[in-house]
């Protein structure tokens, strides 16, 4: 077994660096998913699939297709 004293601050350094850049990519991945609800007990994921839609659409054409129209109905 090795001894506590056989560590340096430089193998601390990288154990931080590597646990804190695993928890950044963790938080990034949460950030951007689509689930309105996640279970960890169950490892369940509701997604929100009208968010997901809107954002394909939005990267293919530049909108999203929601704004409404302006019609002579509606133009007073």
């Amino acid at each position: 077994m090795t001894k506590l004293q056989d560590f340096n601050i430089n193998e601390l350094m990288l154990f931080i660096v590597g646990v804190l850049g695993s928890l950044g990519g963790l938080c990034v991945i949460i950030q951007k998913s689509k689930c309105e609800e996640i279970s960890f007990l169950c490892f369940k994921c509701k997604r929100n699939v009208k968010a997901v839609i809107e954002e394909e659409r939005l990267q293919k054409t530049g909108h999203t297709g929601n704004t409404p129209r302006l019609t002579e109905k509606n133009n007073p």
